[in-house]
């Protein structure tokens, strides 16, 4: 029995299975991190192999193959995908804060990492959040300053960073994309909200909300933005590598893109638009009462764009 052959043809089976899953998009790239980390059973099947070759017991060097199958495929199919069923169950922390009428604006800014995430309005609570997490309770900073009556907003995803910490005890777990954050602003005060987030879906609706400046970051297969008309003038930057990203927006607010992205595809369906120097724009927009300025950058698959009743939904 040829052990080294054995052994290589489990390493190549084991691997070209990741790799596969890999760009069939069932499984994270990330579980590499996970396989790295278990660098040790390496040593171990080698011992075997070396211990045990040219003895009476060579039988057991057939330990070594397995160990290589176990090493590869056991985060992929116990930990990062869907396939099994061993992994840390996510915690929800609830967070909210009263409301003040008297704030004149809130500056909020999120940062997730991993996970679904969902923006709505509340008129109870001048912020509610539920945020899943699995080893580290979100960083939340909230400072209410008295001079300008001015509010800021921090809310923090600690479960990011793949070689901070010890890799052997798990981190890897914060990034599982099981994890959803909703998060709940008041319709009454004015905000200005910047959102960081690597997700598998982020819905952003905003059509209740006083946001004036909104800027996003995003790393997403799905992204959906919906923009309300309660402001007379609302600027959005989004920075976008994302597969889909689907933009609403009030009937009668006209629109301005300032376009710096490579699109592979759009879909203008509802609008009509003229082109500018620097990108696109309704007919009627320097004359209309509610007005849209979107920048884009970065890289979008397909960019829907579409007018909505302000009494519907997406």
């Amino acid at each position: 029995m040829n052990i080294g052959r054995i052994r290589n043809g489990a390493i190549l089976i084991s691997a070209g299975v990741v790799l596969f899953l890999n760009t069939t998009d069932h499984l994270s790239w990330s579980v590499w991190q996970r396989i790295f980390s278990l660098w040790p059973i390496v040593l171990i099947a080698i011992g075997i192999e070396l211990l045990f070759k040219k003895s009476r017991l060579s039988f057991i060097t057939i330990l070594s193959p397995l160990l290589f199958l176990a090493a590869i495929l056991g985060p992929a199919f116990f930990y990062e995908s869907d396939f099994g069923k061993i992994y840390r169950a996510s915690q929800t922390y609830h967070w909210e804060e009263d409301l003040d009428t008297t704030l004149t604006e809130m500056n909020a800014t999120i940062r997730l990492y991993a996970g679904n995430l969902m923006i709505a309005s509340d008129t109870d609570k001048l912020i509610s959040a539920e945020l899943d997490y699995f080893k580290r309770r979100p960083l939340i900073i909230y400072e209410h300053a008295n001079l300008d009556r001015s509010a800021t907003l921090k809310i923090t995803d600690r479960e990011r960073r793949w070689f901070k910490g010890s890799l052997s005890k798990g981190w890897f777990w914060g990034a599982r994309e099981k994890k959803g954050w909703e998060i709940k602003f008041s319709d009454l005060i004015p905000i200005n909200l910047r959102i960081y987030v690597k997700t598998s879906q982020a819905d952003l609706d905003l059509s209740d909300l006083n946001v004036y400046d909104f800027d996003l970051e995003a790393k997403a297969s799905h992204l959906n933005v919906k923009i309300g008309n309660l402001v007379d003038e609302v600027t959005a930057r989004i920075e976008s590598r994302t597969s889909k990203l689907s933009i609403s927006l009030p009937e009668d607010m006209a629109l301005k893109i300032i376009n710096r992205t490579n699109l592979s595809s759009t879909s203008f369906s509802q609008l009509t638009l003229e082109e500018t120097d620097d990108g696109y724009q309704t007919p009627d927009f320097d004359q209309a009462s509610s007005r849209l300025i979107l920048y884009l950058d970065g890289s979008i698959t397909r960019l829907k764009i579409k007018k909505y009743q302000p009494f519907e939904g997406i």
